[in-house]
């Protein structure tokens, strides 16, 4: 987008805030941690760990891999969502956090709407040392790939699972 698009307004807020408001709505998560390029004193929210990802440019596999690092060893499964997809409902979350549990750690969980696969994706224990490793712009894909037979597909009736704004003409056609 050229800018911050986290901070661009978005229904009476911005675009980070309506994301971090869905995510700390839901109760089966413990802590929303928080990956961004800066500390930005004016960011603080309940539930919410911010760190910080000096390398950022090395792309989205390098953020989700601070975010895995910084995760306690005790960790059940850990649920990676965009901060640029503020309409994924609470109750979605919550529900594929629900469809994991029975999977256990090697179950990976993501939601399906009207035949695409979406975010957020609930990875189970096994897979964090992977999440820990990546790099580069491709984000967890290789996770999934390797990990094909884990993955489980969760019908959802929930459009802002595939909703990412990514360029201006995103925001603008949003109603």
């Amino acid at each position: 987008m050229g800018q911050d698009k986290l901070g661009l307004p978005w229904r009476g807020s911005t675009v980070l805030a309506a994301t971090i408001a869905r995510w700390t709505a839901v109760r089966e998560i413990e802590e929303v941690l928080l990956v961004r390029r800066r500390r930005d004193p004016e960011e603080r929210w309940p539930r919410v760990r911010l760190l910080v990802n000096a390398e950022a440019d090395q792309g989205m596999g390098n953020s989700l891999a601070v975010g895995a690092r910084a995760l306690p060893p005790d960790t059940d499964a850990v649920v990676i969502g965009l901060a640029d997809m503020p309409e994924v409902a609470s109750a979605t979350i919550a529900s594929l956090v629900a469809a994991w549990r029975p999977l256990g750690p090697r179950g990976i969980v993501a939601p399906l709407f009207e035949g695409r696969r979406g975010h957020p994706v609930v990875f189970g224990a096994h897979h964090i040392p992977a999440l820990r490793t990546l790099g580069g712009d491709r984000g967890a894909r290789s996770v999934l790939r390797e990990h094909a037979a884990d993955l489980a597909l969760i019908p959802v009736d929930d459009p802002g699972v595939l909703i990412d704004l990514d360029r201006p003409e995103d925001l603008e056609s949003m109603p």
